[in-house]
């Protein structure tokens, strides 16, 4: 059955109209927003911030090109790949102030769309090589992280326009973290940070940036820092525009000002001064010491006699200006005067303190043994032997030697403050420091023996005077006992008889007590001599 012409015009109209209501619908209907989150009115934006959340909420579409979840803090500090896997569209991610602790490894690499991403107020402690990987941004904010710390790969994998890393305690950032974003990297804002210097190697790649801010940090201004003063005087109208300019915190005359405030001869270096030389001598080990200090911190070389060189460089961590180098020499014999160089060096020039070494001869001296006392009071402990000083002195060409001065030389010697032919001899028992070869004896009366040589100390000599007595006393006993059974044979066998003034000296126990008199006349009698005994 066929229709009329308004008929059929009306039935394709309603069914134009059906379609897209249906259309309609479905577009409504796919795009769902989050329970608690606002979704503005045709748009695929989900704004979710400062809502409690815990964790990412559940519900959030795939389809979704902007997630704004600041200010919630999440139970699980750690981000990782699983959380934005989905959501393949994503141009804007917004995760400031969510206490996240840890960014995993190819977290975001599956947001090939993204452009802006903010992980700013959050409690980032470090981020590790290609935690950005995949991403191509116009916009990275990491601002706000204290005491962070990046990995030197940490931007590998990644390009962005504009990096942000303001008020995140930086001290130190190397320019080869920055290598993956050359050719990319137009702004970077590194305010409020700890930085003191920047390597002159930061001039090539300041160069191809259109912003930078410096500002709030407090720059150690001395010679090494002068590139960046004269690269921010002629770049200040462009590179520098609107940011607040770089300022000196060191060193104090410099302090507190900014760039615009100095010139170039503010800029200035300090020479290596030596602080402290010494020499410690072992048996078998000798230290030499060489400390130094200028700004900045010098590198410190040790040149042997022979021509072989130690160096021995400043800590990395910028802080402080002084640098010690120790060198050991081990089993070394120098018979004669032997020359050691130290050399400080730093950008103001090179220093160069020389001196003679002449090894001691570390002989230990003979103990003396101590007279015993009486038996009633307690045995003196013998006073150490006086140790040798080993001093510095000035030849003819101004050198530095170090000799032996006695021959009485404890276990090791002490040489210090050498410095600027300041000449000081510090005797061991008043200004000697421990040495870390080999701990002191603590043990009062003992000394140190060579090979194959015995020595005693107070316990020995103490023992072997009790024991002579011991020995003594019970030799007389016998020998005592060895007489009196003699006279009692001979008072059996003989006719004689013993004089009556012997025989009255009988005490009560029957037990001779004999004086030097009778004990010759003993022998008489024995001997069969007639002679009468003196009285």
């Amino acid at each position: 059955m066929g229709c009329g012409v308004g008929s059929c015009s009306r039935g394709r109209s309603v069914g134009v109209l059906f379609l897209v209501v249906v259309f309609c619908s479905q577009v409504h209907t796919t795009f769902t927003c989050p329970r608690d989150c606002f979704c503005p009115p045709h748009s695929k934006n989900v704004q979710c911030a400062n809502k409690n959340f815990f964790q990412i909420p559940d519900g959030i579409p795939s389809e979704t090109l902007e997630l704004n979840l600041n200010e919630n803090k999440f139970k699980n500090t750690g981000l990782i790949r699983k959380n934005f896997t989905e959501f393949y569209d994503l141009q804007n991610l917004y995760l400031s102030d969510c206490g996240i602790e840890t960014i995993a490894v190819d977290t975001f690499s599956d947001l090939i769309h993204l452009n802006w991403l903010d992980v700013s107020k959050n409690n980032i402690r470090f981020l590790s090589d290609f935690t950005f990987r995949g991403l191509h941004l116009k916009h990275l904010f990491i601002n706000d992280n204290m005491g962070m710390q990046i990995s030197i790969g940490a931007f590998a994998g990644m390009t962005t326009q504009g990096l942000y890393m303001n008020n995140c305690g930086l001290r130190r950032l190397y320019v080869d973290l920055m290598t993956p974003l050359n050719g990319s990297l137009k702004t970077l804002w590194l305010h409020g940070n700890n930085f003191e210097s920047f390597q002159e190697k930061w001039l090539y790649f300041f160069r191809k940036l259109a912003h930078v801010r410096l500002g709030g940090n407090s720059f150690h201004c001395n010679c090494q820092l002068l590139w960046l003063y004269a690269f921010y005087k002629t770049s200040k109208q462009s590179l520098f525009a609107g940011a607040e300019q770089p300022q000196c915190g060191s060193p104090r005359l410099a302090r507190g000002h900014n760039f615009d405030d100095l010139t170039e001869e503010d800029f200035r270096c300090e020479l290596p001064t030596f602080q402290n030389v010494d020499a410690v001598f072992d048996t078998k080990m000798g230290k030499l010491t060489c400390q130094a200090r200028g700004d900045p911190a010098p590198t410190l070389y040790w040149i042997r006699p022979d021509g072989t060189i130690e160096t021995f460089f400043p800590r990395s961590d910028d802080e402080g200006e002084e640098n010690m180098a120790v060198l050991y020499m081990v089993d070394s014999k120098l018979e004669n005067k032997e020359a050691y160089k130290c050399v400080a060096s730093n950008p103001a020039g090179n220093v160069t303190f020389s001196f003679n070494v002449v090894w001691p001869d570390l002989k230990p001296s003979q103990p003396t043994t101590p007279k015993p006392a009486p038996s009633s009071k307690p045995t003196p402990t013998p006073k150490p032997t006086k140790p040798s000083k080993v001093g510095l002195s000035n030849n003819n060409n101004n050198d530095n030697i170090i000799r032996d001065e006695t021959t009485d030389i404890p276990s090791k010697a002490l040489l210090t403050n050498y410095v600027n032919d300041d000449i000081q001899v510090n005797d061991w028992s008043g200004h000697a420091e421990k040495s870390r070869m080999r701990p002191l004896e603590k043990h009062i009366g003992i000394t140190e023996k060579k090979e194959g040589e015995l020595m005693f100390g107070v316990i020995d000599i103490v023992g072997a005077i009790v024991g002579t007595f011991l020995l003594t006393l019970l030799i007389t006993i016998t020998i005592f006992h060895y007489y009196y059974r003699k006279r009692q044979r001979s008072e059996l066998d003989d006719s004689y008889s013993v004089p009556e003034q012997i025989n009255n000296k009988r005490d009560p126990h029957n037990v001779y007590i004999m004086n030097e008199a009778d004990d010759n006349c003993i022998k008489m009698i024995n001997n069969h001599n007639t002679t009468d005994c003196p009285s």
